[in-house]
C-alpha cells in the first residue's frame, strides 16, 4: 500500500465531499478508491469516513487526523520543490577526490578557475593516493588517471593525459640526447611505479607501436617526487604534459623523442551512480573536460 496515495485520497475526498469525485480527480476507479481508504483505516486502526451510497462524512477520529495528513502532503510537495531547485540552481557543494600529484599539478588550478566562474558552488577537494569507497566516505566525484577503471563505479572520460619523455638540459648535455626509442635503454630512466619498466610508445607519424624495456635505478608512486628527481638531473622520465608545461616553457626541462606518444592514459570522472546526478556535478565534469581540451 502506498500510504501517501491513500492519505492524498482521504484529504481529497474530505475536500470534495465525495469519494467518487476524489477518485475521478486522482484518475482511479471508485472501487480502487474504496479499497485504498479501507487499507488506510486498517493501517491506522481507526475509521476515518462514514460512507453510504449517497453521503460521505468524516468521523471524529478522521477530523483529528486530517491536519496531520495535510501536513504530510505539504511536506511531500516541499520535498519535490527543493529537489527541483537543487537541479535547476547552480549552487551547492561537491566533494572531489583525486591523487595528490594530479591535484597539486593540475586539478587544484582547474577548480580555482571553475569556482571563479561559478562562485555559488563550493568544492571540497581531497587529495589521496589510495582507493576509496566513494559512498562510505561521501565523495561525489573521483578524478582518476587510468586505463583500467573499477567495475563498481560509473566513469565519464574527460580526456586523455598526454605524456612525454623529458630530462634537464644539463642531463642531456652530459649523457647525450636519445635519437630513437631503442637508445632509451642506454640511459637511466626514472619510473612511476604504476607504469613499470616497460613503456608503450607509439610513433605518431608511422602509427607504429612498440614496447621498450628501460633501465632504472629509481621508482616512485608519486608524480611530484618523480618530477623533482628529473629536475635534479637524475635521469629521463615519462611525465604527463600538463604537469610539466611550465618547466618546458621556462627551459628547465626538454622533451625527448617528441614524435612518440608514450604511455597514453585516460582521465576519468568516476561516481557511484548515474541516476539523478545533480546538475552541478555534471557541470563540473563538463568544465574539466573542456578545460583539458584547451591543452
Amino acid at each position: 500500500m502506498d500510504r501517501l496515495t491513500c492519505i492524498k485520497l482521504f484529504v481529497t475526498a474530505v475536500e470534495s465531499g465525495s469519494l467518487a469525485s476524489a477518485a475521478k480527480k486522482m484518475d482511479i476507479s471508485r472501487s480502487m478508491a474504496t479499497r485504498l481508504i479501507t487499507a488506510l483505516e486498517s493501517s491506522l486502526q481507526t475509521r476515518l469516513l462514514h460512507r453510504t451510497t449517497r453521503n460521505l462524512g468524516i468521523t471524529n477520529n478522521g477530523q483529528a487526523l486530517l491536519p496531520y495528513c495535510r501536513s504530510l502532503l505539504e511536506q511531500e510537495q516541499m520535498l519535490y520543490q527543493e529537489a527541483l531547485m537543487q537541479q535547476s540552481d547552480m549552487n551547492g557543494k561537491i566533494s572531489v577526490m583525486t591523487s595528490i600529484s594530479f591535484g597539486q599539478l593540475y586539478l587544484a588550478g582547474a577548480i580555482e578557475r571553475f569556482t571563479a566562474e561559478f562562485p555559488h558552488i563550493t568544492i571540497d577537494l581531497r587529495l589521496c593516493d589510495r582507493m576509496v569507497d566513494l559512498v562510505k566516505e561521501k565523495i561525489d566525484i573521483a578524478i582518476e588517471l587510468s586505463n583500467q577503471l573499477p567495475e563498481h563505479l560509473i566513469g565519464k572520460k574527460l580526456g586523455n593525459c598526454p605524456s612525454v619523455l623529458c630530462a634537464t638540459p644539463e642531463y642531456l648535455a652530459r649523457y647525450g640526447l636519445p635519437q630513437s626509442a631503442v637508445e632509451l635503454q642506454n640511459h637511466n630512466c626514472l619510473v612511476h611505479s604504476k607504469l613499470g619498466k616497460v613503456w608503450d610508445m607509439v610513433d605518431k607519424e608511422k602509427k607504429q607501436s612498440l614496447q621498450i624495456e628501460i633501465n632504472s635505478n629509481f621508482s616512485v608512486n608519486d608524480s611530484s617526487i618523480l618530477l623533482n628527481a628529473v629536475l635534479a638531473g637524475k635521469g629521463i622520465a615519462c611525465l604527463p604534459l600538463p604537469y610539466i608545461k611550465n618547466f618546458l616553457q621556462d627551459g628547465l626541462l626538454k622533451v625527448i623523442l617528441p614524435s612518440y606518444d608514450v604511455n597514453p592514459i585516460g582521465i576519468w570522472g568516476l561516481y557511484a551512480s548515474r541516476h539523478y546526478q545533480p546538475n552541478i556535478q555534471r557541470l563540473l565534469l563538463s568544465y574539466i573536460e573542456a578545460d583539458l581540451a584547451k591543452g
